[in-house]
């Protein structure tokens, strides 16, 4: 009878019990060690690829969000904020009275490409400190170059960096390198002599006006008023400014008004007139009323972001208390483009020895704080009696220095 069989351990496992070797068994394990030196080499190679790759992409990685941080974030701590327009300038053409027969303020655009022109009546009346309502044109045989920057400073609520007074010789210097210049003028220039006699000066339509020619083209008031001579000018800056897209076209002197010419011809050129309404005639010609709507209308397109834009400028009187020569526009030129000079004159005495900041309408104290505050000194002054022309007054006192 056959001894039953023994059941096999279980916890043997059949691959681990050792075999007797026979040839073909030790060539498989051959086989099988190379095979897994094999598999062993190609994952180091496939591991140390994949490594590579990944630090390609890491590099690839930081480089676009590097590139990325620094053209588009700029939200980030440090970034550039965006350069704010330079100044406007204001030219004046002067003529043998020492009067400004032609103003035009250019505004350039940030970025130094284009801009707008504003032209000026030279009979638009405004507030000159110390010298009650002036036609413009006036302002500069009155006070010089430095009263008018500050009128036209107070009439916009911006400031002019520049003034440039320019007579005849000098209109005719900066345009020759771009002259003759052909200006599409809107109608026929007379010159009537006091006899009455007419001469035609300029045709209306295409005309090629010599550089010498241009000073006359630019002053002459014929028989039109001056707003019609505003659409001359108009008509004069497009054609110079197309002439000034060539290099060769722009002055090299004053080197403050080549780069501004540059500037203005290497984009685009907004032209706009001071809004005004006709108010009668003067010795000089005829007068204008400024449209004060209008003008906050302007100022928001001229100078978006600015305390001008806002329209919200505080208006406000001057009244001299001591009687010193030049106080009023020494109190304007102190308090800035931050409010609207609307009138100057007298108190009633001369003895104030502090300065009074009047205001009428107590949503207006905040104004009367902020004005009190640029002086650096006065006490504000609560009044009853309601006043609707201006926001504040200044009683200018002997401590205002």
């Amino acid at each position: 009878m056959n001894s039953p069989v023994a059941p096999p351990d279980l916890h043997d496992d059949v691959a681990t019990i050792p075999l007797p070797e026979t040839r073909r068994t030790g060539r498989s394990r051959r086989d099988l060690r190379r095979r897994k030196q094999r598999r062993t080499r190609s994952l180091r190679f496939t591991a140390a690829v994949a490594v590579a790759v990944l630090v390609v992409l890491a590099a690839v990685g930081l480089f676009v969000s590097d590139a990325t941080s620094d053209k588009g974030d700029d939200t980030k701590p440090g970034a550039a904020a965006a350069a704010p327009p330079p100044p406007a300038v204001l030219l004046a053409q002067r003529d043998a009275a020492g009067q400004a027969i032609s103003l035009f303020v250019v505004a350039p655009d940030a970025g130094g490409k284009g801009g707008t022109i504003v032209l000026l009546p030279p009979g638009a009346m405004a507030e000159v400190a110390s010298l009650d309502l002036q036609p413009l044109g006036q302002v500069l045989s009155l006070g010089g170059p430095a009263r008018l920057q500050a009128t036209v400073q107070n009439l916009l609520g911006a400031t002019i960096g520049e003034v440039h007074v320019l007579d005849d010789a000098a209109i005719t210097a900066l345009v020759t390198p771009a002259a003759p210049i052909k200006v599409d003028i809107p109608e026929r220039v007379e010159q009537v002599d006091a006899r009455g006699t007419v001469k035609v000066l300029f045709e209306s339509g295409p005309n090629d006006v010599a550089a010498a020619d241009v000073p006359r083209l630019l002053a002459e008031r014929g028989r039109s008023t001056d707003l019609s001579r505003l659409a001359r000018h108009q008509a004069f800056w497009d054609a110079w400014l197309a002439k000034l897209k060539d290099p060769k076209a722009v002055p090299e002197q004053p080197p403050a008004l080549a780069k501004l010419l540059r500037d203005l011809a290497a984009g685009p050129v907004r032209t706009r007139s001071l809004p005004v309404d006709p108010l009668g005639t003067g010795a000089d010609g005829q007068l204008y009323q400024v449209d004060r709507a209008e003008l906050a209308q302007l100022r928001s397109a001229l100078f978006p972001g600015g305390q001008a834009a806002t329209g919200g400028r505080p208006i406000v009187q001057i009244l001299n208390g001591t009687g010193a020569v030049q106080l009023a526009q020494r109190v304007a030129d102190k308090l800035g483009t931050a409010v609207e000079v609307k009138l100057t004159g007298n108190a009633a005495r001369f003895d104030y020895t502090e300065t009074q900041v009047v205001f009428y309408d107590r949503a207006k104290q905040a104004d009367a704080q902020r004005v009190r505050d640029a002086l650096g000194v006065g006490k504000l002054v609560f009044s009853r009696n309601p006043l609707d022309v201006v926001d504040v007054t200044i009683i200018v006192g002997k401590d205002f220095k």
